[in-house]
């Protein structure tokens, strides 16, 4: 009779001891707990419907609008100025098949600001199969993309896929804390490391937050948090999306629709693309160096220039936009100038693409650092926010911070070989802390952005020759602060004289009109 009755007990989470006393059977019912972790996503579920409910649904569809800003290109380095490039998100949509771990991604995103005039809006499909990544494109044609732990880690961007991704047996739950008003566990699944918080007192997952690699800023956090939850088909689903990339809100989804359980369609990816390998990785850019004026060579190979400027004792360089194209520009100023090192840096301005080269070069011997005051936020982030996830060069050499020199409205570094003089760039809607570099002695002008002669990224559909918003604020200041060029030198586009520059100006253009006649 004790076996028997012990043996009905398997299964059902309970241990039933026993013990007989003068012919009379004692039960004592005790529960197997859970850890704080599981405890935790169980919690979660009940909120949202039971888990019962929550791994019964098959399907979801969602469907909604809303906005996103362009990371990493902020106005200012600051929550308002990160928010100046924003784009509209319209028909967004994302289907889930939870039975078979496959999702369809897609939106249409149109910029909003007047200097985007003339980019049409650009329609996004993505797709999941297990581990198998791809794009469709606009005729309808699937590629394989090898990002699938990015894209991943995107289908775990809702509450449903995520709980019930916590709720397998294979998931790793960790380190529960409490934060404020959240409890907090982090959540591995495979290689994927995610951090989940649940409001204390709901009980309901509240954001996710993965940590990325930036070359700039270190470990930084990539949150999605949601909130206005309504009762969908028994279960609890957020309404409102809302992303912040770092500090700054980078976007806001408003669901309107979510639909359980209907047809999604078949999301598998298509034969050829989940056969496709791996491609070899790209080779290595060129990286030439050419002298463009006395003393000031232009190293160049990608899109993005670095300049060397030759000073009395030491060179100096303009612009370190990644790490690898201030890898090269290094190598090129020991060809033209093996005795004189890059000692001292000029950050042009704050968007991302033009610094993630900084560490590297003070690993490599820059020792000052010469930008617009409204920077100096941004500079102490970059050599104090730890870099843990992918240690670079900066955190294996430990070199001494470099000295921060601020401008405001001008300054100049100036010696017996060289005098460069930098000048706030006014009124420019790109960023209000960009610099306008002036090489006094070869009457040359280098700007990032602001001007692109040539460059094929500016020629797009509707403006054969060029989309170029802000010549006219250059020139402007060119003539406010009464320079004396005769050579354009961009970090992006040609070196070209200033009679082309002036062309350029009069129409608008990345080319003058006539330029191909």
């Amino acid at each position: 009779m004790t076996r028997r009755l012990l043996d009905r007990t398997i299964g059902t989470g309970l241990l039933m001891t026993v013990a007989v006393l003068s012919g009379v059977v004692f039960l004592e019912r005790t529960t197997v707990a859970q850890n704080p972790g599981q405890q935790l996503i169980s919690d979660a579920a009940a909120a949202m419907g039971g888990r019962d409910r929550i791994m019964a649904v098959k399907t979801l569809i969602v469907e909604g609008g809303g906005h996103d800003f362009q990371v990493d290109q902020e106005y200012a380095y600051d929550e308002i100025g990160s928010q100046f490039l924003v784009y509209q998100l319209r028909d967004y949509k994302r289907a889930y098949d939870l039975v078979n771990g496959r999702a369809r991604f897609e939106q249409v995103r149109e910029a909003q600001s007047t200097i985007f005039n003339g980019e049409a809006p650009q329609r996004t499909v993505q797709g999941l199969d297990g581990e198998i990544a791809f794009n469709v494109g606009a005729n309808g044609n699937a590629t394989r993309v090898f990002q699938e732990d990015g894209r991943r880690v995107e289908y775990l961007r809702h509450p449903l896929t995520l709980v019930r991704a916590g709720l397998d047996p294979t998931a790793t739950l960790s380190n529960v804390r409490t934060q404020g008003t959240e409890r907090l566990v982090d959540l591995k699944i495979g290689a994927i490391l995610l951090t989940v918080a649940f409001d204390a007192s709901t009980k309901l997952p509240a954001r996710v937050v993965q940590l990325v690699d930036n070359a700039a800023l270190g470990d930084r956090p990539n949150e999605m948090r949601w909130s206005d939850y309504r009762l969908v088909n028994g279960l609890q689903l957020p309404t409102l999306l809302t992303w912040k990339v770092g500090r700054w809100t980078a976007g806001q989804i408003r669901i309107l629709r979510q639909t359980i359980d209907a047809d999604v369609g078949n999301l598998a990816a298509p034969a050829a693309v989940a056969s496709a390998s791996r491609p070899p990785p790209p080779p290595p850019p060129p990286s030439t160096v050419r002298e463009i004026a006395k003393g000031i060579w232009a190293a160049e190979g990608t899109t993005h220039k670095s300049f060397i400027v030759e000073m009395s004792d030491h060179l100096l360089l303009v612009d370190a936009p990644n790490v690898e194209r201030t890898v090269a520009a290094f190598a090129r100023a020991k060809d033209v100038r093996p005795n004189k090192p890059i000692t001292k840096l000029i950050m042009g301005h704050n968007h991302g693409d033009h610094t993630g080269g900084i560490r590297a070069a003070v690993a490599m011997g820059v020792n000052e650092i010469f930008a617009h005051r409204n920077n100096l936020t941004l500079l102490d982030e970059i050599f104090t926010n730890p870099h843990t996830l992918n240690p670079d060069m900066y955190s294996k050499t430990n070199p001494k911070r470099p000295k921060i020199t601020a401008i405001d409205d001008e300054g100049v570094i100036k010696d017996g070989m060289n005098t460069v003089n930098l000048y706030l760039l006014l009124e420019s809607s790109h960023s209000n802390n960009q610099l306008l570099i002036y090489y006094a002695n070869a009457r040359m002008v280098t700007v990032a952005d602001v001007y692109m002669p040539n460059d094929p990224r500016v020629m797009i559909a509707g403006e054969p020759f060029g989309h170029q918003p802000w010549i006219q604020n250059v020139l402007a200041n060119l003539r406010y602060r009464k320079l004396q060029v005769d050579t354009l030198a961009p970090v992006h586009g040609d070196v070209e004289p200033f009679s082309r520059f002036m062309e350029e100006a009069i129409f608008l253009t990345a080319k003058p009109p006539d330029a191909d006649r």
